[in-house]
């Protein structure tokens, strides 16, 4: 791996094994005066967040992007878009629980906002959300299901997701021309100002997201009933997902993507649909669905009853309507709306 990386991948791997020990392993030795191996390194700091940013950030360490240039400048503007999306999406999948469950009442302000917003996302948008519910968390003291977001999300935090919006408007989107040399101090700008924000979200690396592909009932009849789920792990370095088959007494939600504080147990996650969906599961089994392609994808745009989401593998436009569950999705993200923001949509 090129120098380039080197100093992103120490600096958030350091915070990731604060968080998460057991990583302490792959660090070098130095009684022993070993190497970093950066490679080795970058490799779990992939693994380590969930796939919808890992996979930003193996973009940004692969051998195309080594040199300061317009692609990595590009890809680092895609990878904090991602991640500002993703965690905005962890948000706003509690808050709708935590309303459900009456633990936090927005103001209706922030619902009005909510409502203008998030039928179609924005960098801007993802800011904001990130911004609004962190704060009507923190005044109504309500704990966040990653409790961590309680305490690094703080004004340092905002100021430097505040920076981007700007900053993806206009250079992400070609509004002003930057000459070579230009280009190659924002990619080391902006490399610093990215580095900041994994390091304050690498308290992922002590969850797992997962993907529940099925659950089956096993019930003996001298015996109490046990679910058997299938589910892949989303934390990986490549698209070919890690499966694990785990028996509970209690179910969780099938053809779901959940955020899990330990995939021994389904006592204890957040449940991210419709928001973060998985297609790898769904069988081709017809012409209309000859368009689906099998990825990760997040939601992006909701007009004319339509749900639309872009993927992490994907880089074209994939319609999802023939999806097997793609009406429940629209019947959950519209329960979404009605619950936070108040509207029918």
């Amino acid at each position: 791996m090129a120098a380039v990386n080197e100093d992103l991948t120490l600096k958030v791997f350091d915070e990731m094994v604060k968080s998460r020990t057991s990583l302490a392993k792959f660090l070098p030795d130095k009684d022993n005066q070993e190497e970093t191996d950066y490679r080795l390194i970058a490799d779990q700091v992939i693994k380590n967040f969930p796939w919808p940013i890992g996979v930003e950030l193996r973009r940004l360490f692969s051998g195309s992007m080594r040199q300061p240039g317009r692609l990595r400048l590009d890809q680092i503007f895609k990878t904090i878009e991602r991640t500002v999306q993703f965690i905005s999406f962890v948000m706003v999948c509690q808050l709708w629980y935590d309303i459900s469950q009456k633990k936090v009442n927005l103001p209706d302000p922030i619902k009005n906002e909510f409502a203008n917003r998030f039928t179609l996302l924005t960098m801007g948008n993802f800011c904001w959300l990130i911004r609004a519910l962190a704060t009507a968390y923190t005044e109504q003291n309500v704990t966040w299901f990653l409790p961590e977001m309680n305490e690094q999300f703080d004004k340092k935090f905002f100021a430097s997701l505040d920076f981007w919006v700007p900053e993806r408007n206009e250079i992400g989107h070609y509004q002003i021309n930057l000459d070579e040399g230009e280009i190659e101090k924002r990619c080391v700008e902006y490399e610093e100002k990215l580095t900041m924000i994994l390091q304050k979200i690498a308290f992922f690396a002590k969850y797992r997201l997962v993907s529940v592909r099925d659950i089956q009932v096993i019930k003996p009849r001298i015996h109490e009933a046990k679910f058997h789920h299938i589910i892949d792990l989303l934390n990986s370095s490549d698209s070919d997902f890690k499966g694990e088959e785990i028996d509970e007494t209690k179910y969780s939600d099938s053809h779901s993507v959940l955020l899990m504080k330990s995939i021994k147990s389904f006592d204890d996650y957040l449940n991210l649909s419709p928001l973060v969906i998985d297609t790898n599961a769904e069988t081709i089994d017809t012409k209309e669905k000859f368009e689906i392609r099998k990825d990760i994808f997040m939601y992006t745009k909701y007009k004319s009853d339509h749900l639309m989401y872009l993927g992490t593998e994907v880089t074209g436009k994939c319609d999802l309507r023939a999806l097997s569950n793609y009406n429940i999705l629209l019947e959950e993200f519209k329960k979404l709306m009605l619950d936070i923001a108040g509207v029918q949509v």
